[in-house]
């Protein structure tokens, strides 16, 4: 291909790539820095999806778990959750923009977002994970681990972390993952709550987390997906086990559970990691809503940043730039 065809190919590609992040990601009031209170903030998102493998797109759950034909019809489609969402009209360009890594940076820088966590199945071929590795730690993985797999599911995630050690492992209840994440120092998480896809809720009530922090205390665990009906559960726990956080992950800020403000605003300033849910949920709704929340002005940096840097193992947070005149 000539010169001249490549600059024409990248002129139009980076015209679509801005065209998206105009749409998903850069309107006024979507950033961060724009709408929360203290000025310019790091802002550290550890859920947000990335669709680069063709293979692993999808909801990870198989078809055999779903009995109810409207789950079934749309599998592994994420619309098999989508009855707890209300879409928005640019829901899917967002999610366009998942499957290009340009234009996924492109959208967390139109939003302010300076560090991201996206999870990726352990099949995910090496090429994926050499690409974000090279991006110097803008972009960290959560390691999707089946506990059916047994031993070679262990081996590979092993593999992957000492290759790439910016991935935590990610799993659900299984020992022997708990037991090698531990090993690896890496933290771990879990979902909670009532699951999206309607599959029986009782395993994933959160009491289940108490015998495995109280059995692996060198274990960080991350909860997530909201705990609900369980927050006051998922409230005691986190006073009860220092290495257990709570990330918002699949709420939008007027749906966060109040006891988790409270315990936010109190003794868990440490304790809750924020997290955005795109492309489900857009950066601009997200800031303005959590903007609105009754937040004391010591919990911001822990939420955004801080707490998120301390579970996964990232560098540390730099201090906040003060805007300059």
């Amino acid at each position: 291909m000539s010169q001249a065809s490549d600059e024409a190919t990248n002129e139009a590609t980076n015209g679509g790539i801005n065209e998206a992040v105009n749409k998903v990601g850069g309107q006024v009031g979507s950033r961060a820095s724009d709408v929360l209170p203290g000025g310019p903030r790091e802002v550290v998102d550890p859920f947000a999806v990335l669709s680069l493998d063709p293979a692993n797109v999808g909801v990870p759950m198989p078809l055999e778990a779903l009995r109810d034909p409207a789950s079934r019809a749309v599998w592994p489609d994420s619309d098999m959750v989508g009855h707890l969402f209300n879409k928005d009209d640019a829901a899917r360009l967002r999610a366009e923009t998942t499957h290009d890594l340009d234009a996924f940076l492109a959208a967390m820088d139109a939003a302010g977002i300076g560090r991201v966590g996206v999870p990726l199945a352990s099949t995910t071929p090496d090429e994926i994970f050499d690409r974000l590795a090279d991006l110097g730690g803008r972009v960290f993985v959560s390691l999707r681990v089946n506990p059916h797999d047994g031993l070679r599911g262990l081996r590979r995630a092993a593999d992957l972390c000492r290759r790439y050690p910016f991935i935590p492992p990610n799993s659900k209840e299984y020992y022997p993952v708990y037991a090698k994440a531990a090993e690896l120092e890496r933290a771990v998480f879990v979902n909670i709550g009532f699951p999206g896809p309607r599959v029986p809720a009782h395993y994933q009530d959160p009491i289940h987390l108490d015998e495995v922090c109280w059995f692996f205390p060198e274990l960080t665990v991350v909860m997530r997906h909201g705990g609900l009906p369980w927050a006051a559960t998922c409230v005691q726990m986190l006073l009860r086990w220092p290495n257990l956080y709570y990330a918002t992950t699949a709420m939008a800020p007027k749906h966060y559970p109040r006891e988790i403000v409270e315990l936010a605003n109190t003794r868990g300033a440490d304790k809750i990691i924020f997290a955005g849910y795109w492309p489900l949920l857009s950066y601009e709704r997200v800031f303005g809503e959590l903007a609105a929340l009754p937040l004391r002005d010591h919990v911001w940096d822990p939420l955004l940043a801080g707490n998120a840097s301390r579970a996964f193992g990232l560098d540390p947070v730099p201090a906040p730039v003060a805007a300059q005149a």
